[in-house]
Protein backbone atom coordinates (compact mmCIF):
# COMPACT_ATOMS: atom_id res chain seq x y z
CA UNK A 1 0.00 0.00 0.00
CA UNK A 2 1.47 3.56 -0.76
CA UNK A 3 0.52 7.20 -0.68
CA UNK A 4 0.74 8.88 -3.56
CA UNK A 5 0.11 12.51 -4.40
CA UNK A 6 -1.80 13.25 -8.26
CA UNK A 7 -3.78 16.49 -7.75
CA UNK A 8 -5.65 18.11 -5.16
CA UNK A 9 -5.25 15.78 -2.29
CA UNK A 10 -3.68 12.77 -1.18
CA UNK A 11 -5.45 9.43 -0.33
CA UNK A 12 -3.87 6.12 0.44
CA UNK A 13 -3.21 4.03 -2.71
CA UNK A 14 -3.02 0.03 -3.94
CA UNK A 15 -0.96 -1.13 -6.52
CA UNK A 16 -2.43 -2.04 -9.58
CA UNK A 17 -1.80 -4.12 -13.31
CA UNK A 18 -2.79 -1.83 -16.08
CA UNK A 19 -5.21 -3.14 -18.39
CA UNK A 20 -6.31 -1.56 -21.91
CA UNK A 21 -9.95 -2.32 -22.21
CA UNK A 22 -11.96 -0.65 -25.56
CA UNK A 23 -15.48 -0.10 -25.64
CA UNK A 24 -18.34 1.88 -27.21
CA UNK A 25 -17.69 5.74 -25.68
CA UNK A 26 -21.05 7.78 -25.53
CA UNK A 27 -22.05 10.40 -28.01
CA UNK A 28 -23.14 12.61 -25.48
CA UNK A 29 -24.00 13.00 -22.21
CA UNK A 30 -26.20 15.43 -19.95
CA UNK A 31 -24.44 18.20 -18.59
CA UNK A 32 -25.50 21.21 -16.26
CA UNK A 33 -24.81 24.23 -17.74
CA UNK A 34 -23.96 27.95 -16.41
CA UNK A 35 -26.88 30.18 -18.13
CA UNK A 36 -26.34 33.55 -16.05
CA UNK A 37 -24.56 34.58 -13.03
CA UNK A 38 -26.85 34.59 -10.30
CA UNK A 39 -27.90 38.05 -8.78
CA UNK A 40 -28.46 37.73 -5.15
CA UNK A 41 -29.65 34.11 -4.06
CA UNK A 42 -29.17 31.49 -7.13
CA UNK A 43 -32.40 30.34 -8.68
CA UNK A 44 -32.66 27.50 -10.80
CA UNK A 45 -32.98 29.66 -13.95
CA UNK A 46 -29.40 30.08 -13.59
CA UNK A 47 -28.22 26.84 -14.92
CA UNK A 48 -29.24 24.76 -17.99
CA UNK A 49 -29.62 21.21 -18.37
CA UNK A 50 -28.68 20.16 -21.87
CA UNK A 51 -27.00 17.41 -24.17
CA UNK A 52 -23.17 18.18 -25.19
CA UNK A 53 -20.63 15.87 -27.01
CA UNK A 54 -18.68 13.54 -25.41
CA UNK A 55 -15.07 13.55 -26.91
CA UNK A 56 -13.18 10.73 -28.53
CA UNK A 57 -11.01 8.73 -25.75
CA UNK A 58 -7.21 9.27 -26.98
CA UNK A 59 -4.10 7.33 -25.43
CA UNK A 60 -3.74 8.37 -22.10
CA UNK A 61 -7.16 9.26 -20.94
CA UNK A 62 -9.78 7.58 -19.44
CA UNK A 63 -13.63 7.97 -19.75
CA UNK A 64 -15.18 8.38 -16.29
CA UNK A 65 -19.12 7.64 -15.10
CA UNK A 66 -19.34 10.35 -12.57
CA UNK A 67 -20.96 8.75 -9.12
CA UNK A 68 -21.09 11.62 -6.73
CA UNK A 69 -20.56 15.31 -6.95
CA UNK A 70 -19.57 17.52 -3.84
CA UNK A 71 -21.78 21.10 -3.84
CA UNK A 72 -20.57 23.87 -1.42
CA UNK A 73 -21.16 27.52 -0.49
CA UNK A 74 -17.22 28.43 -2.07
CA UNK A 75 -19.15 27.44 -5.61
CA UNK A 76 -20.88 30.73 -4.93
CA UNK A 77 -17.48 33.12 -5.06
CA UNK A 78 -17.19 31.49 -8.93
CA UNK A 79 -20.42 32.43 -10.30
CA UNK A 80 -19.48 35.54 -9.81
CA UNK A 81 -17.53 37.58 -12.65
CA UNK A 82 -16.42 40.51 -9.94
CA UNK A 83 -15.09 38.39 -7.43
CA UNK A 84 -11.15 38.71 -7.40
CA UNK A 85 -9.21 35.61 -8.41
CA UNK A 86 -9.09 33.10 -5.89
CA UNK A 87 -6.62 29.61 -4.90
CA UNK A 88 -10.11 27.62 -6.23
CA UNK A 89 -10.22 29.41 -9.48
CA UNK A 90 -12.38 32.64 -11.11
CA UNK A 91 -15.43 32.81 -12.26
CA UNK A 92 -16.89 29.42 -14.50
CA UNK A 93 -17.69 30.72 -17.81
CA UNK A 94 -20.85 31.35 -19.08
CA UNK A 95 -22.29 28.61 -21.49
CA UNK A 96 -19.61 25.72 -19.96
CA UNK A 97 -20.60 23.28 -17.53
CA UNK A 98 -19.86 23.93 -13.73
CA UNK A 99 -17.42 22.23 -11.65
CA UNK A 100 -17.08 21.01 -8.23
CA UNK A 101 -15.35 17.85 -6.22
CA UNK A 102 -16.81 14.50 -7.26
CA UNK A 103 -15.97 10.85 -7.72
CA UNK A 104 -16.46 9.41 -10.94
CA UNK A 105 -15.66 4.90 -12.00
CA UNK A 106 -13.59 4.50 -14.59
CA UNK A 107 -15.43 2.60 -17.55
CA UNK A 108 -12.82 2.98 -20.60
CA UNK A 109 -9.26 3.15 -20.22
CA UNK A 110 -6.52 3.92 -22.52
CA UNK A 111 -4.44 5.20 -19.99
CA UNK A 112 -1.40 2.58 -18.46
CA UNK A 113 -1.64 3.30 -14.93
CA UNK A 114 -5.61 3.22 -14.78
CA UNK A 115 -7.86 0.16 -14.92
CA UNK A 116 -11.52 0.09 -15.81
CA UNK A 117 -13.25 -0.13 -12.44
CA UNK A 118 -11.18 2.31 -10.71
CA UNK A 119 -12.42 5.03 -8.73
CA UNK A 120 -10.93 8.34 -9.05
CA UNK A 121 -11.53 12.26 -7.09
CA UNK A 122 -11.07 15.47 -9.03
CA UNK A 123 -12.81 18.25 -9.47
CA UNK A 124 -14.95 17.59 -12.33
CA UNK A 125 -17.37 19.07 -14.52
CA UNK A 126 -20.88 18.75 -13.62
CA UNK A 127 -21.33 15.81 -16.77
CA UNK A 128 -22.66 12.02 -16.46
CA UNK A 129 -19.68 11.57 -18.65
CA UNK A 130 -16.28 13.04 -18.37
CA UNK A 131 -13.24 12.10 -20.62
CA UNK A 132 -9.84 12.92 -18.78
CA UNK A 133 -7.29 13.43 -20.72
CA UNK A 134 -3.59 12.74 -19.83
CA UNK A 135 -2.80 15.57 -18.15
CA UNK A 136 -6.45 16.17 -16.29
CA UNK A 137 -5.51 12.31 -15.20
CA UNK A 138 -2.63 13.43 -13.52
CA UNK A 139 -4.80 15.96 -11.75
CA UNK A 140 -6.72 13.69 -10.25
CA UNK A 141 -6.54 10.95 -7.70
CA UNK A 142 -7.15 7.15 -7.39
CA UNK A 143 -9.08 5.91 -4.50
CA UNK A 144 -8.19 3.40 -2.41
CA UNK A 145 -11.97 1.54 -1.13
CA UNK A 146 -10.41 -1.41 0.17
CA UNK A 147 -11.69 -2.44 3.30
CA UNK A 148 -15.40 -1.62 2.15
CA UNK A 149 -15.09 2.23 2.28
CA UNK A 150 -17.58 4.39 0.49
CA UNK A 151 -16.73 6.29 -2.56
CA UNK A 152 -18.74 9.08 -1.05
CA UNK A 153 -16.05 9.40 1.42
CA UNK A 154 -13.73 11.07 -0.30
CA UNK A 155 -16.22 13.98 -0.87
CA UNK A 156 -16.67 14.25 3.05
CA UNK A 157 -15.02 12.47 6.06
CA UNK A 158 -11.60 12.06 4.13
CA UNK A 159 -12.13 14.53 1.42
CA UNK A 160 -11.46 18.70 1.28
CA UNK A 161 -14.33 18.62 4.22
CA UNK A 162 -12.73 16.60 7.08
CA UNK A 163 -9.46 18.15 5.97
CA UNK A 164 -10.79 21.80 6.15
CA UNK A 165 -12.17 21.10 9.74
CA UNK A 166 -8.80 19.39 10.62
CA UNK A 167 -6.20 22.23 10.15
CA UNK A 168 -8.66 24.84 10.26
CA UNK A 169 -8.94 23.73 14.22
CA UNK A 170 -5.74 22.12 14.59
CA UNK A 171 -3.35 24.44 12.82
CA UNK A 172 -5.03 27.39 12.36
CA UNK A 173 -7.20 27.72 15.33
CA UNK A 174 -4.20 25.85 17.64
CA UNK A 175 -6.57 24.28 20.07
CA UNK A 176 -5.70 23.18 22.95
CA UNK A 177 -7.20 20.51 25.25
CA UNK A 178 -9.83 21.57 27.72
CA UNK A 179 -10.09 25.07 25.61
CA UNK A 180 -14.08 26.39 24.80
CA UNK A 181 -14.61 26.07 21.32
CA UNK A 182 -17.54 27.71 19.35
CA UNK A 183 -18.76 26.53 15.78
CA UNK A 184 -21.11 28.38 13.79
CA UNK A 185 -22.98 26.92 10.65
CA UNK A 186 -22.59 23.84 13.16
CA UNK A 187 -24.70 21.71 11.21
CA UNK A 188 -23.13 21.70 8.24
CA UNK A 189 -20.30 19.23 6.46
CA UNK A 190 -17.61 21.10 8.25
CA UNK A 191 -18.77 22.67 11.03
CA UNK A 192 -20.10 19.01 12.83
CA UNK A 193 -16.98 17.98 11.81
CA UNK A 194 -15.00 20.65 12.93
CA UNK A 195 -16.98 20.02 16.39
CA UNK A 196 -15.85 16.30 16.58
CA UNK A 197 -12.99 16.70 16.60
CA UNK A 198 -12.65 19.27 19.37
CA UNK A 199 -14.43 16.69 21.49
CA UNK A 200 -11.17 13.71 20.09
CA UNK A 201 -9.10 16.68 21.35
CA UNK A 202 -10.84 17.40 24.67
CA UNK A 203 -12.63 20.72 24.34
CA UNK A 204 -15.85 22.17 25.42
CA UNK A 205 -17.98 22.42 22.30
CA UNK A 206 -20.78 24.74 21.32
CA UNK A 207 -22.74 24.81 17.78
CA UNK A 208 -24.46 27.36 16.43
CA UNK A 209 -27.17 26.22 14.22
CA UNK A 210 -30.95 27.15 12.89
CA UNK A 211 -33.76 24.65 13.73
CA UNK A 212 -34.72 21.63 15.78
CA UNK A 213 -33.51 18.44 13.70
CA UNK A 214 -30.19 20.11 13.03
CA UNK A 215 -30.03 20.86 16.77
CA UNK A 216 -30.62 17.31 17.88
CA UNK A 217 -28.00 16.11 15.16
CA UNK A 218 -25.08 18.37 16.71
CA UNK A 219 -26.47 16.78 20.57
CA UNK A 220 -25.98 12.77 19.06
CA UNK A 221 -22.58 13.61 18.17
CA UNK A 222 -21.42 14.72 21.01
CA UNK A 223 -21.78 18.87 20.80
CA UNK A 224 -22.17 19.95 24.55
CA UNK A 225 -24.35 22.38 23.95
CA UNK A 226 -26.40 23.65 20.96
CA UNK A 227 -28.06 27.42 20.50
CA UNK A 228 -30.38 27.28 18.04
CA UNK A 229 -30.69 30.57 16.91
CA UNK A 230 -33.97 30.65 14.97
CA UNK A 231 -35.27 29.18 18.47
CA UNK A 232 -33.18 32.07 20.82
CA UNK A 233 -34.70 36.08 21.00
CA UNK A 234 -31.82 37.04 22.02
CA UNK A 235 -28.44 35.52 20.75
CA UNK A 236 -26.00 37.41 22.27
CA UNK A 237 -27.08 36.74 25.68
CA UNK A 238 -27.58 32.99 24.57
CA UNK A 239 -23.68 33.13 23.76
CA UNK A 240 -22.93 34.41 27.02
CA UNK A 241 -24.71 31.90 29.12
CA UNK A 242 -22.92 29.12 27.03
CA UNK A 243 -20.25 30.26 28.01
CA UNK A 244 -19.44 31.76 31.63
CA UNK A 245 -15.70 31.50 31.13
CA UNK A 246 -15.27 33.08 27.38
CA UNK A 247 -14.04 31.65 24.08
CA UNK A 248 -10.72 30.48 23.39
CA UNK A 249 -11.31 29.30 19.97
CA UNK A 250 -14.05 30.82 17.46
CA UNK A 251 -14.20 28.39 14.06
CA UNK A 252 -16.71 30.73 11.61
CA UNK A 253 -17.89 29.50 9.19
CA UNK A 254 -21.26 32.11 8.71
CA UNK A 255 -19.83 35.46 9.54
CA UNK A 256 -22.49 38.20 10.26
CA UNK A 257 -24.16 38.80 13.75
CA UNK A 258 -22.67 35.65 15.47
CA UNK A 259 -19.43 36.71 14.75
CA UNK A 260 -19.42 40.05 15.70
CA UNK A 261 -21.17 38.89 19.16
CA UNK A 262 -18.55 36.11 19.10
CA UNK A 263 -15.55 38.43 18.74
CA UNK A 264 -16.90 40.06 22.42
CA UNK A 265 -16.73 37.28 23.88
CA UNK A 266 -13.03 36.14 23.08
CA UNK A 267 -11.00 35.45 25.99
CA UNK A 268 -7.23 37.07 25.75
CA UNK A 269 -5.20 35.33 23.59
CA UNK A 270 -8.61 34.02 21.33
CA UNK A 271 -8.97 32.45 17.60
CA UNK A 272 -11.19 33.25 15.13
CA UNK A 273 -10.35 30.85 12.35
CA UNK A 274 -12.31 32.59 9.33
CA UNK A 275 -13.32 29.13 7.11
CA UNK A 276 -16.96 31.01 5.66
CA UNK A 277 -19.11 33.36 5.49
CA UNK A 278 -21.99 32.34 3.84
CA UNK A 279 -24.42 34.88 5.66
CA UNK A 280 -23.24 37.25 3.09
CA UNK A 281 -21.73 34.93 -0.37
CA UNK A 282 -24.97 36.69 -2.03
CA UNK A 283 -24.56 40.19 -0.93
CA UNK A 284 -24.20 42.70 -3.64
CA UNK A 285 -21.54 44.88 -2.84
CA UNK A 286 -19.93 46.94 0.26
CA UNK A 287 -23.23 49.19 0.08
CA UNK A 288 -25.42 45.79 1.80
CA UNK A 289 -26.48 46.46 5.31
CA UNK A 290 -25.21 42.62 6.06
CA UNK A 291 -21.79 43.95 5.30
CA UNK A 292 -21.69 46.66 7.94
CA UNK A 293 -21.06 45.25 10.92
CA UNK A 294 -19.87 47.20 14.43
CA UNK A 295 -15.87 48.32 14.91
CA UNK A 296 -14.34 45.58 17.13
CA UNK A 297 -10.57 46.01 16.10
CA UNK A 298 -9.70 47.76 20.14
CA UNK A 299 -10.31 44.00 20.94
CA UNK A 300 -7.63 42.45 19.21
CA UNK A 301 -5.23 45.17 21.09
CA UNK A 302 -6.22 44.64 24.54
CA UNK A 303 -6.67 41.02 24.28
CA UNK A 304 -3.94 39.92 21.83
CA UNK A 305 -7.04 38.05 19.70
CA UNK A 306 -5.74 36.51 16.28
CA UNK A 307 -7.99 36.23 13.53
CA UNK A 308 -6.77 34.49 10.17
CA UNK A 309 -8.50 32.95 7.49
CA UNK A 310 -7.10 30.15 5.55
CA UNK A 311 -7.53 28.07 2.68
CA UNK A 312 -6.84 24.25 3.20
CA UNK A 313 -4.41 23.44 0.15
CA UNK A 314 -2.42 25.37 1.79
CA UNK A 315 -1.68 22.22 3.88
CA UNK A 316 -1.65 20.10 0.93
CA UNK A 317 1.66 18.34 1.68
CA UNK A 318 0.28 17.23 4.95
CA UNK A 319 -2.80 15.90 3.46
CA UNK A 320 -1.49 12.09 3.61
CA UNK A 321 -0.80 12.25 7.13
CA UNK A 322 -3.97 14.06 8.34
CA UNK A 323 -6.43 11.48 6.09
CA UNK A 324 -4.86 8.85 8.04
CA UNK A 325 -5.46 10.45 11.23
CA UNK A 326 -9.29 11.27 9.73
CA UNK A 327 -9.72 7.27 8.73
CA UNK A 328 -8.65 6.18 12.21
CA UNK A 329 -10.84 8.28 14.13
CA UNK A 330 -13.55 7.18 11.45
CA UNK A 331 -13.04 3.29 12.41
CA UNK A 332 -13.10 3.89 15.99
CA UNK A 333 -16.47 5.97 16.02
CA UNK A 334 -15.32 8.72 16.75
CA UNK A 335 -15.85 10.49 13.64
CA UNK A 336 -19.70 10.29 11.98
CA UNK A 337 -20.68 11.30 9.10
CA UNK A 338 -24.20 12.58 8.04
CA UNK A 339 -25.50 13.95 4.83
CA UNK A 340 -28.69 15.27 2.56
CA UNK A 341 -28.30 13.39 -0.96
CA UNK A 342 -29.88 14.58 -3.89
CA UNK A 343 -30.43 12.19 -6.63
CA UNK A 344 -29.67 12.97 -9.94
CA UNK A 345 -27.56 15.37 -11.90
CA UNK A 346 -30.78 17.82 -13.13
CA UNK A 347 -31.12 18.46 -9.35
CA UNK A 348 -27.65 19.59 -8.89
CA UNK A 349 -28.59 23.28 -8.76
CA UNK A 350 -31.50 22.44 -6.16
CA UNK A 351 -28.93 21.02 -3.94
CA UNK A 352 -26.57 23.91 -4.31
CA UNK A 353 -29.19 26.80 -3.81
CA UNK A 354 -30.93 24.85 -1.18
CA UNK A 355 -27.22 25.54 1.22
CA UNK A 356 -28.24 29.19 1.37
CA UNK A 357 -31.86 28.13 2.63
CA UNK A 358 -30.15 26.43 5.23
CA UNK A 359 -31.75 22.74 3.71
CA UNK A 360 -28.89 20.57 4.14
CA UNK A 361 -27.49 18.90 7.48
CA UNK A 362 -24.12 17.33 7.17
CA UNK A 363 -22.49 17.66 3.86
CA UNK A 364 -24.57 18.30 0.75
CA UNK A 365 -24.48 15.43 -1.97
CA UNK A 366 -25.71 15.09 -5.14
CA UNK A 367 -25.72 10.76 -6.42
CA UNK A 368 -25.85 10.53 -9.96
Amino acid sequence: VSTQSTGEFSILLIPSIAIHVTMATPKETQAILIKKYPEGLPKESDFELKSIPVPEVTEGAVLLKILWFSVDPYIRGRLNPNNPLSPTGGAMPLGEPGASAGVGQVVESKNSKLNVGDYLYGNFPWQEFVVLSQEKVNEAMKLDLSGGLEPNLALSVFGITGLTAYFGLLRVGQLKEGENVLVSGAAGATGSSVGQIAKIKGARVVGVCGGKEKAQFLKEIGFDEVIDYKEEKNLQEALKKAFPNGIDVYFDNVGGEISDIAVGLLNRFGRVVVCGQISIYNEDGPASTKLQGPRLWHLLIYKSIRIEGFVVLTYRPEFPEAIKELITWYSQGKLKKKETIENGLANLPKAFIGLFKGENIGKQLVKL
